[in-house]
């Protein structure tokens, strides 16, 4: 029985540890924020600079105009089967 309650004393000193050491991390170190971009293989698209859901810079705190629905023709909106 003695060395049961050892090792969970031991089990429990170092879960101890881990959960102070990422209680510290959470709480007082914080992440820098940086744009990750990673490239899609067998993907082929054009680059824009501005869209709607990215203003440019020089719009300022107004936002882009949404973009006008597009009618392909289909008066029910279901792809053609």
């Amino acid at each position: 029985m003695p060395t049961l309650v050892r090792f969970l004393m031991v089990l429990g000193v170092i879960g101890g540890v881990i959960a102070g050491s990422l209680y510290v991390l959470a709480e007082y170190f914080q992440p820098e924020p940086k744009e990750i971009s990673k490239a899609l293989r067998n993907v082929k698209g054009r680059i824009e600079e501005t869209t709607a859901s990215t203003p440019s810079a020089d719009a300022g705190d107004a936002a882009a105009p949404a973009a006008a629905p597009v009618d392909n023709g289909g008066s029910s909106g279901r792809r053609a089967q």
